[in-house]
């Protein structure tokens, strides 16, 4: 069989390529709102809403239920399961892609119209194929999940970032230069996002037919008579998938909540340019920065899902319990770092990326203070799903995503329809539903595997290492910004601060050397 990476190893290889995806996607955007400002980016969020809700029906529960199914059988030696499961998972959700994609196009107009943004309308249409491409592109990712090769899902996605910013922006700035108006430069530049899927669909379809004789069925393989039923396989795939999708689903709800609710009461009180570049500084700004960080804690949930499926299907209750510990440990640590450091250093972050807006950036400042809190209980809650999505657990999630989702909407419409508070209600309202949402995930867990985190390393060791590392970035950020420029001083300001933050780690005894060690030299272990 093939060498498996470790969970460590598999999320620091997701962790690398999301930096540069991130990093990438953040570049595509910044010039792309120089380029048509921050209310104008507001047809691109609005658009962007729409695909990945749609998308999240399409392919949420896919990769998952792939990589849990393919890591299961790997594990019980049951290969021909797995192309059946290939078959199977293929059939399904490229054909809903499919017929979401051509909906979706086809109603392009009321979409755009229901989110109060009628400009939105060439957005919204040319990002529709990309639907079917990343249908396409998530059966792929899963199977290799399922091996626990985590390196064919981060080349796809940091060949679909690149492409995307060169399609994307090169479309956006041809456009531009022929005097088309805004919302058709921000509909090509979307087109752009279209092609990149289509680039990241073109590798993986290579990758999986020129794979390894590691990938495929063994002579003993072949012979072997133990396959499971395609009708008990299928059953079994929608067991995992769907409530996946249903809590994916519910999940970007939020999102589209904030796109319909957000602006319908802002411009009950704002004009209308005033509630689009408000919209513009929380979508476009506030919430890229976000994400910068958030793919570090997602990347330790991909990586630890085939992991604990394959000690489960095993029977392996000690190992299911220490590989989630460590995922939690490492999660956690990820998370209060960033959201105290996001939040020390908001303001620099958003002048670098954003210079040529300083109206949004202005707007966009305390808004990303905020959310870059929700990192936390984001983060956490995310590894806790998928631990129960592991273990044949995934309707649990759903029940806290839907009241989570009914918590977000109900106090994002309460508190922006306050005035004095207006659209900082949307980064309020996810700090009060995603901590929640993680209490019951946390509930959820001992009911079933009984077993807790240890609190201390998860918890509170972290929130004092996160205090310390939000004081260390102002201490460092005013001592450099008195004899350098702003955009400089952040750089080194931001290393000094991470240097404290691992230092006041090792010194708490929350990692070891050992461990970083074990992480970036222990890259595979046999299957």
């Amino acid at each position: 069989m093939s060498k498996k990476q470790s969970v460590a190893y598999g999320a620091l290889i997701l962790s690398v390529s999301g930096f540069l995806v991130k990093l990438v996607g953040a570049i595509f955007k910044i010039p792309l709102t120089n380029l048509v400002g921050a209310a104008a980016m507001s047809y691109f969020t609005s658009a962007y809403s729409i695909y990945v809700f749609l998308l999240s029906i399409a392919t949420s529960g896919l990769p998952t239920g792939i990589a849990t199914m393919v890591s299961s059988s790997l594990a019980v030696e049951k290969y021909k399961n797995i192309s059946k499961i290939m078959k199977i998972a293929s059939a399904i959700f490229v054909s809903l892609g499919t017929i979401l994609a051509i909906v979706g196009f086809i109603f392009a107009m009321p979409l755009a119209e229901g989110m109060n943004s009628r400009e939105a309308y060439w957005s919204v249409a040319a990002i529709m194929p990309a639907i079917i491409c990343i249908s396409v592109v998530s059966v792929f990712k899963g199977f290799f999940q399922g091996y626990r090769n985590m390196t064919p899902t981060a080349l796809s996605n940091l060949i679909e970032a690149i492409v995307k910013l060169l399609a994307g922006y090169g479309i956006a700035l041809a456009l531009h230069n022929l005097g088309y108006p805004s919302e058709i430069v921000v509909g090509g530049a979307v087109l752009g996002v279209s092609v990149s899927t289509l680039a990241a669909m073109v590798f993986m379809i290579c990758r999986y037919v020129f794979r390894s004789k590691n990938y495929r069925i063994s002579v003993k393989g072949f012979l072997d008579d133990s396959e499971t039923p395609t009708r008990k396989l299928t059953k079994d795939f929608l067991i995992i998938s769907l409530p996946l999708i249903v809590s994916s689903v519910t999940a970007n709800l939020m999102s589209l909540v904030d796109s319909f609710v957000v602006m319908n009461r802002l411009k009950g009180y704002l004009d209308i340019e005033q509630a689009k570049l408000l919209w513009g500084s929380y979508g476009n700004m506030a919430l890229t920065i976000f994400n910068l960080p958030s793919f570090l804690i997602t990347a330790i949930g991909i990586s630890l899902i085939p992991a604990i499926a394959a000690a489960y299907a095993k029977k392996d209750q000690q190992k299911v319990v220490k590989t989630s510990n460590e995922a939690l440990k490492y999660s956690s640590i990820l998370a209060f770092g960033s959201a105290f450091g996001l939040n020390a250093v908001s303001e620099e972050v958003l002048n670098l990326f954003f210079p040529g807006d300083p109206a949004g950036v202005a707007s966009a400042t305390p808004l990303l203070q905020i959310i870059s809190f929700a990192l936390i209980a984001v983060g956490l809650t995310n590894i806790f799903s998928a631990i129960l999505q592991s273990v044949g657990k995934s309707y649990l999630p759903v029940i806290s995503v839907a009241v989570g989702a009914a918590i977000k909407t109900v106090s994002t419409l309460i508190l922006v329809s306050v005035p004095s508070i207006n659209v900082l209600g949307a980064p309020i309202a996810t700090n009060i539903a995603y901590p929640i949402m993680l209490i019951m995930n946390i509930i959820f867990v001992y009911k079933h595997l009984g077993f807790l985190p240890n609190w201390i390393d998860v918890f509170v060791k972290p929130l004092v290492s996160g205090a310390v590392c939000w004081i260390s970035a102002k201490a460092f950020m005013f001592a450099f910004d008195a004899f350098l420029p702003e955009k400089i001083a952040l750089f080194p300001a931001i290393l000094c601060a991470i240097l404290v933050y691992l230092i006041f780690l090792i010194i708490i005894k929350l990692v070891s050397f050992n461990e970083i060690k074990s992480i970036l030299l222990k890259k595979r272990k046999r299957a």
